[in-house]
């Protein structure tokens, strides 16, 4: 537990100093550049045998996986779309919930088939066959270096309507600096929500089997729950992209909250085991409104030219609250005997992440002086 926190509070500190450079040399660079050190990570991941290299293996995947891996795609996404942005980000999150459904259960039966070591270096022969060459003669970072412009259209796009109503989506034109974007009160309301889910959700995933199976729900089930949970995931992430076309970003990451939260107040009130099933449909819904919503708000809000340093920033936050989050189940379990002191705090996080998200009007951009 302990290698997993410092690992990742040390991949979240770095995510931020490595945004600016997608920006500057683009996804094509970075992918293969990415998949390159995750393989090698994968490698050195099948030979630990000392705690130090466990802390050095562990950050690098942190980094190089959940950091950088998600950044960019968000970014390309960000670059290729605009109108369609938010539907381009379902797929996307479809593909992230499906690896939530299918790659433990591959993990455990290479596992039990192989061995631990030989599962590590088929992950590195995957990252290398399939995420090196591939991206780099596929992926272009920008369409107008295409002659093209956002959403594959040929001509230049028109400008942008006015806001019709407060419920209106927002999708500016203007380019934020990260530093104007970190002095937004929007910004770090949108934030709390991504790392109020990250915070939670982690902590639940890891300590689920603990809180199914005191009421009943037996050993090997809750890898079922939590397969529920991606495929309700998959269903839910086309639909939130659809909305982000439709409804400001905030009403939809307020619904993302109070989802979280009523999942929260279930854990903490079920009595026998088919509750895990709602659980699981609540938390699957969350996750796939997040995952989508939670993606493209940055460029939606803050504009292309600096996504990757300002999402970076949000990432950063996300992926801290994240290795934060089994420490309040620990500590309950093991000072005060029970999970429900540090489940009511997971109830009422995302509860008041919601209620301020939906103060977070969309932007108005004013200049910073470089004095």
């Amino acid at each position: 537990m302990l290698a997993y926190m410092f690992a990742t509070i040390f991949s979240g500190l770095a995510i931020p100093l490595v945004g600016p450079y997608v920006d500057r040399y683009g996804a094509r660079f970075f992918l293969p550049l990415t998949s390159v050190c995750l393989a090698a990570t994968c490698v050195l991941m099948s030979h630990v045998q000392h705690l130090s290299t466990l802390y050095i293996g562990l950050s690098l995947l942190r980094i190089f996986g959940q950091g950088l891996m998600c950044l960019l795609g968000a970014w390309l996404v960000g670059e290729w779309f605009e109108q369609r942005r938010g539907f381009a980000m379902g797929v996307i999150g479809i593909g992230g919930a499906l690896s939530v459904a299918t790659v433990p259960i591959a993990n455990a039966w290479l596992i039990e088939n192989t061995s631990w070591q030989d599962t590590w270096i088929t992950h590195a022969w995957v990252l290398g066959l399939c995420f090196v060459i591939p991206p780099y003669l596929l992926v272009r970072n920008r369409p107008e270096s295409e002659g093209l412009f956002p959403d594959c259209q040929f001509d230049a796009p028109q400008t942008l309507p006015e806001e019709e109503t407060k419920y209106s989506p927002h999708i500016t034109r203007d380019n934020w600096e990260r530093r104007e974007a970190l002095r937004d009160t929007t910004f770090w309301k949108l934030v709390l929500c991504w790392a109020s889910t990250s915070l939670v959700g982690t902590g639940i995933v890891i300590y689920q089997k603990t809180i199914f199976q005191s009421v009943g729900v037996p050993d090997n089930k809750p890898y079922y729950v939590l397969a529920l949970q991606a495929c309700v995931a998959i269903g839910t992430c086309l639909t939130a992209g659809h909305l982000t076309t439709r409804i400001q970003a905030r009403y939809l990451m307020a619904t993302a909250m109070f989802l979280l939260s009523g999942a929260m107040l279930l854990l903490l009130t079920m009595t026998t085991p088919w509750m895990a099933i709602v659980v699981a449909i609540l938390l699957g819904t969350q996750g796939g409104i997040i995952r989508t919503v939670g993606s493209v708000v940055w460029v939606n809000y803050y504009g292309r030219k600096n996504q990757g340093a300002i999402s970076g920033s949000a990432l950063s936050l996300a992926v801290i609250g994240s290795a934060l989050g089994p420490l309040p189940l620990a500590m309950s379990s093991d000072y005060l005997g029970s999970t429900v002191p540090a489940l009511t705090g997971f109830f009422i996080l995302p509860l008041v992440a919601g209620l301020l998200v939906l103060t977070a009007k969309p932007p108005k951009r004013t200049i910073v002086s470089e004095t």
